[in-house]
């Protein structure tokens, strides 16, 4: 009777009579079990209410006015499916059997464009999801191999996955270091997402680079193992280190020990110095990276960074500066004892030059500077020490001059025209000056101050390292004294020329319309932005498409600008 009782729950529940199985899962056995035909079919009857047939009356009526009911539905289950969709019960049901391959009504969704993008969005958050996995891979051999590569979430299937890796590789081909930036993070989450595959995307990154000894795959897996120490993955890093990449273990060991600390201990730089002095040394790659880089950099040119630093740690660390940067691996020792030799003396006369320099003009180091800023090393050894002077020291309080441009300024437009690979550190140091609470000026002196900061910014700008710039001063205008912006803005227009990036054009409209009210009063300044409004509505001025919201703003800074015709002086 319990069994009856089970099944006769089923026969009432609404439009049951509609279900596709309902004579074998209930009607049946009902009757098996001992309950009476009649019974059933009075239950089937009274528990009928005809959701279907109301809906297609309505839908019908709909459609005469106009209405997409399909659409509507599509909407309706896409949004219930984001809401609802349950990874773990969907792999239960549907990969935990015999055949999964059987799954033949997949065909139709693989084929229809809107559920393909639905299956892609799925895919996106639930990526560990081996229906959606299986999903994708009938989706790339139903020829949508395009559309699976342009995914940036790795797949466990490695089909998939070289789809999805391959197109990212050739993203980043021929960028910029601009455009680099900016799809890196794509690549680093197709390859970092999982443990393997990040294994393999480093060993293909490696044979990449044996194969085309390209630097620029060096840094693709020195980005890889940033992304995934900053998610956790030490041991992972220095695991596939060892195992895959033939890192010594005592290497690894060190490494990792002063990643931890944060400064070079003596036992761990003895351990590295050894190793690379050795005859049967292993490769460059494993300390050419910018982390342990920086912090050697650190440790000899920031004052006090290691307290009491022996005088034989300091040769280490400058015969390990000079190796990791300097060496070349397709020539020998012999062949290069010159270049390491200049460079291992720059870096030591730095050293020594900066320990001992005095006044506003760094008095008996300025020569050594100048030297040391010829060698890429050396020069961002001193861009760590400008940072330093300039953000923890006295030195604008003592020797600043609102007539005169600091000398580290301009040390810092040096760096910048004589490394461009350095620029976004020049870029960092000075956001970090700029930023800077100085506490001892007078208003005027600070505001003298921080415009020559400005200046230093103008100067990456006129280097072409203009769009992170931009957007430096997009995301800082509401803080800043307005006359700032206008003078940045300003000189930047004077400097920029027809046809205009998109980007560009964005980034100096989003600047300026937040503070509009107050900008559109500065003497001067209407003018400049008249030409500049003029000229990015001629044909062809502007290298894409502008958005209608790009369009909105512009109304909107065009609208501000009329009303006024006073200035402020």
């Amino acid at each position: 009777m319990e069994h009856s009782h089970t099944y006769a729950l089923k026969l009432t529940q609404k439009d049951a009579i509609l279900q596709p199985d309902i004579y074998t899962s209930a009607f049946e056995p009902f009757i098996s079990n001992g309950g009476a035909p009649m019974d059933a079919v009075s239950a089937l009857s009274e528990s009928y209410v005809g959701y279907p047939s109301m809906i297609k009356v309505t839908t019908n009526a709909a459609s005469t006015m106009g209405i997409d009911c399909e659409a509507i539905l599509r909407q309706t289950v896409k949004k219930m499916l984001m809401k609802k969709f349950d990874p773990n019960a969907i792999d239960q049901a549907l990969m935990h059997t015999e055949s999964p391959t059987s799954l033949d009504w997949l065909d139709g969704l693989v084929h229809d464009t809107e559920w393909r993008y639905m299956i892609y969005k799925l895919f996106d958050t639930y990526p560990r999801c081996e229906f959606l996995n299986f999903a994708i891979m009938r989706i790339a051999e139903g020829g949508y191999q395009h559309e699976v590569a342009k995914l940036r979430t790795a797949s466990s299937y490695i089909k998939v996955y070289n789809y999805i890796l391959n197109d990212a590789f050739g993203k980043l081909g021929g960028n910029d270091d601009i455009d680099f930036e900016e799809n890196l993070p794509k690549l680093v989450r197709v390859c970092s997402d999982q443990q393997h595959t990040y294994l393999y995307a480093q060993i293909l990154i490696q044979r990449l680079y044996k194969e085309f000894n390209d630097l620029s795959f060096l840094r693709l897996a020195k980005e890889l193992e940033k992304a995934a120490i900053a998610h956790g993955q030490h041991e992972l890093v220095y695991i596939i280190k060892s195992c895959a990449l033939g890192m010594p273990q005592n290497l690894a060991t060190a490494l990792k020990a002063i990643r931890a600390s944060g400064q070079p201990t003596p036992g761990d730089l003895m351990t590295i110095y050894n190793i690379y002095s050795s005859s049967n040394a292993p490769s460059i790659y494993f300390i050419r990276d910018y982390d342990f880089i920086e912090l050697m950099l650190r440790a000899l040119y920031v004052p006090d960074a290691v307290p009491n630093m022996k005088s034989d740690l300091v040769d280490k660390l400058i015969g390990l500066l000079t190796y990791a940067t300097a060496f070349d691996e397709s020539k020998t020792r012999d062949e290069q004892k010159d270049i390491l030799k200049r460079v291992g003396r720059t870096l030591r006369n730095l050293y020594k030059a900066l320990q001992n320099q005095a006044g506003a003009n760094f008095s008996g180091a300025i020569l050594d500077i100048m030297e040391g800023i010829q060698i890429p090393a050396a020069s961002m050894g001193i861009l760590l020490w400008i940072e330093y002077i300039s953000t923890r020291t006295q030195y604008y309080d003592t020797y600043y001059r609102t007539t005169e441009v600091p000398l580290p300024h301009l040390l810092l437009d040096e760096i910048a025209t004589a490394h461009p690979l350095q620029q976004p550190i020049v870029l960092e140091v000075i956001k970090k000056c700029f930023l800077h609470p100085y506490q001892n000026f007078a208003p005027e002196t600070l505001a003298a101050l921080q415009k020559q900061w400005i200046e230093r910014l103008v100067n990456l700008v006129e280097l072409n390292y203009a769009l992170p710039v931009l957007k430096f001063i997009r995301s800082v205008a509401r803080e800043i004294d307005y006359s700032l912006t206008v003078h940045f803005v300003t000189k930047v227009l004077e400097l920029a020329q027809m046809p205009f990036s998109i980007e560009f054009v964005e980034h100096i409209i989003d600047t300026l319309v937040p503070i509009a009210d107050t900008v559109v009063l500065v003497k001067g300044f209407e003018p400049i932005l008249d030409e500049f409004i003029v000229q990015i509505q001629e044909p062809d001025a502007v290298n894409g498409v502008m958005t209608d919201e790009l369009e909105e703003k512009l109304e909107i800074l065009v609208a501000k600008r009329k009303p006024h015709r006073k200035s402020l002086h």
